[in-house]
């Protein structure tokens, strides 16, 4: 069976977290890199607050690295897993205040 387009471009992402999960701290940072803007865009919406979207972000990647052995690959994606990370961050914070 042919592996769509789609499917070919997300296994990356699904590699990077199975290497985050073994602690390499190096496979975060190239995530963050691929997605550090989605989630601030999705922070930001919610808390209208540069540095406080700045932080949850930064909150939200922390918690993936904890969580990274838990992800389960097809059932997320990986940029939706971790902006539901930083929308669930955004939203308490938002709700704190």
């Amino acid at each position: 069976m042919a592996t769509s387009a789609p499917d070919r471009d997300l296994h990356p992402d699904y590699h990077l977290v199975a290497r985050i999960a073994s602690g390499e701290t190096a496979a975060l940072s190239e995530l963050q890199a691929r997605y550090e803007r989605t989630a601030y865009a999705v922070a930001f919406g919610i808390l209208t607050d540069p540095v406080a979207a700045e932080r949850v972000v930064a909150e939200a990647f922390g918690e993936a690295f904890r969580l990274a052995a838990g992800f389960t690959p097809g059932e997320l994606t990986v940029v939706a897993w971790l902006t539901s990370l930083a929308r669930r961050r955004a939203e308490a914070l938002a709700a704190a205040h």
